[in-house]
């Protein structure tokens, strides 16, 4: 490209107006990139849990387990999907008011609150999957070695899940210091 092309790039540049309707489309909070890899995260985690919900009791002996750890389970569920859902609409629609400085400190206040329900709601799930699955089992080394790994694997998905919401919460509280 020479400087000729490059100069008549450049006045061409933004002669195209967007219309009222484009512009507001391209700021909507629920057009973000972040929000459609969570609401892909999101959909995935339903259909998995669905379909785990209508296979544990044939595939995985539900049936022969007593109703109150397949309760537990159900509530387990429940509850870590709806905490799930309740953040979501929480970050597609930000509530912002005049003041921004007082917008980021309820912000920081409402991912703090989100973060301990979350939090919470894995711990739930993960202990009402564990006793699920381990519920009149022999234990022999080889099990325990299973167990271990599938302990050692939600603790570890539970720590990234902190740092996760430390990341989040600490971002907004900077902005927040900035103010």
């Amino acid at each position: 490209m020479n400087i000729d092309d490059l100069k008549s790039e450049w006045q061409r540049a933004g002669a195209e107006p967007h219309s009222e309707q484009e512009l507001a489309m391209m700021t909507r909070v629920r057009n973000h990139p972040t929000l459609r890899g969570l609401r892909i995260k999101f959909v995935t985690e339903i259909a998995a849990l669905t379909a785990f919900l209508l296979l544990y009791y044939d595939g995985f002996d539900g049936a022969q387990k007593p109703m109150i750890i397949n309760v537990l389970l159900i509530f387990s569920i429940t509850l870590y999907v709806t905490t799930n859902a309740l953040g979501y609409a929480q970050i597609q629609n930000p509530r912002v008011s005049g003041n921004i400085r007082e917008a980021l400190a309820r912000r920081v206040q409402s991912l703090k609150r989100m973060a301990a329900l979350s939090l919470g709601s894995s711990v739930v799930y993960a202990l009402a999957l564990v006793a699920f699955l381990t519920y009149q089992i022999e234990f022999n080394q080889r099990k325990y070695i299973i167990l271990s790994g599938l302990v050692i694997g939600f603790i570890l998905l539970f720590y990234y899940s902190l740092i996760s919401w430390r990341r989040k919460i600490s971002h907004f509280e900077a902005m927040q210091a900035d103010f």
